[in-house]
């Protein structure tokens, strides 16, 4: 048994999945190696977690005095199910399971129509109920194929094909707008995260509008501002991303002429777009996380700041700031755009309110930090 204090206790009571090590009391009693811990509080039952000593954090599984196997996962993955569909009335693409969201730490899963790709962290997840979640998986839904993948955080995880191994590639619908999807491609293959936002940006795009996509990927936003009529260019790292936007392009019937992307350091194309002074209708800016860590906010701010110092000397209308950066709060955030607004000597006017992840990426009341996408749409008043 693991005796946690009060504090503790008390944020379990109210829905917190998440508790530190530092309210274990008997830390000497901690196994050793990863595993399934009983908490308790005042010596009675208060729920059972996953405790991995690499990790500061312990993760609530149940609050019940239950058994943690087959039927424990098979009724949260249907309840997960049932809230995308019924309760948000998504179709054939989604996030399925959002970790402690879903009351299932440690995994992550995306559907793509029959495909499904999960971020797995827990080795103990993986060794001695993976199989049984598969199982729970096929039987809920209709995916066919199921890729297994390390998540960013926690433990390395082998690659693993579960169903129809030759089932990679699939076409998903996000409004009119069509993308394809690789599941061997990075992360999950298309972020989920964003459709809300990519869907509202269209009602401030017109035709003939010149849009800059900056940290572009595979083309969501450059995809739905071209089927506004908008003239697009598309800023990436990665060559194979920029190979998938083109296709995307493509698949939606986008003629060439209308968009360009290129390959390179945003800040760099950027800098380069100010010396030739270029302008555009609208800006995006939708960087990967630039905070991975507490020790690195710093240096985030600082990056966050002088990106959106460059978006906003580029735009004449519209900018569209996003950051993923689960260390940067809101008004860090927010601040950050201002100050750099600031320094690029322009006003912005706040469109709206704060947007955040789609709600199949569940932000519960007791747990913040499921909460990681900030996206703030601006009028640049010159």
């Amino acid at each position: 048994m693991i005796e946690i204090d009060k504090r503790a206790y008390n944020s379990i009571q109210n829905f917190s999945r998440l508790i530190y090590t530092k309210a274990v009391k008997n830390k000497e009693d901690l196994p050793k190696k990863e595993s399934i811990v009983n908490l308790t509080y005042n010596g009675k039952f208060v729920a059972k977690a996953i405790y991995n000593p690499k990790s500061v954090i312990i993760k609530v599984l149940t609050t019940k005095d239950e058994e943690i196997d087959r039927e424990f996962f098979y009724k949260r993955i249907k309840k997960a199910q049932e809230y995308r569909t019924e309760i948000l009335n998504l179709k054939d693409t989604y996030r399925l399971i959002y970790a402690e969201g879903d009351g299932l730490p440690t995994i992550i899963l995306d559907k793509y129509n029959e495909i499904g790709v999960m971020q797995l962290t827990s080795k103990l997840i993986e060794r001695e109920y993976l199989g049984d979640i598969i199982d729970c998986l096929f039987e809920i839904t209709n995916l066919e194929s199921i890729y297994v993948k390390s998540g960013k955080k926690g433990e390395k995880i082998k690659s693993k094909i579960f169903g129809d191994k030759d089932k990679f590639e699939t076409i998903i619908k996000e409004g009119d707008a069509k993308f394809k999807v690789n599941a061997k491609g990075h992360k999950t293959g298309f972020f989920l995260d964003q459709r809300n936002n990519r869907l509202d940006m269209r009602n401030y795009i017109k035709e003939g509008d010149r849009v800059l996509d900056i940290c572009c990927y595979t083309g969501g936003f450059a995809v739905h501002a071209a089927l506004e009529g908008a003239e697009v260019v598309g800023v990436d790292i990665s060559n194979k991303a920029i190979e998938v936007a083109e296709e995307n392009m493509e698949l939606n019937g986008i003629p060439k002429d209308r968009y360009d992307f290129i390959v390179g350091d945003a800040f760099a194309v950027m800098e380069e777009m100010i010396e030739n002074r270029e302008e555009f209708d609208v800006v995006i800016l939708d960087p990967p996380a630039f905070a991975t860590s507490k020790e690195n906010l710093k240096n985030a701010l600082r990056a966050y700041n002088t990106l959106n110092y460059l978006g906003i000397k580029l735009a004449k209308r519209r900018l569209i700031t996003c950051s993923c950066s689960h260390h940067v709060d809101r008004e860090m955030f927010r601040n950050t755009v201002v100050s750099s607004a600031y320094r690029a000597k322009k006003e912005l006017r706040q469109i709206g309110g704060y947007r955040t992840q789609s709600p199949d990426h569940i932000i519960s009341m007791a747990n913040k930090n499921l909460e990681y996408l900030k996206c703030l749409f601006y009028y640049v008043n010159f």
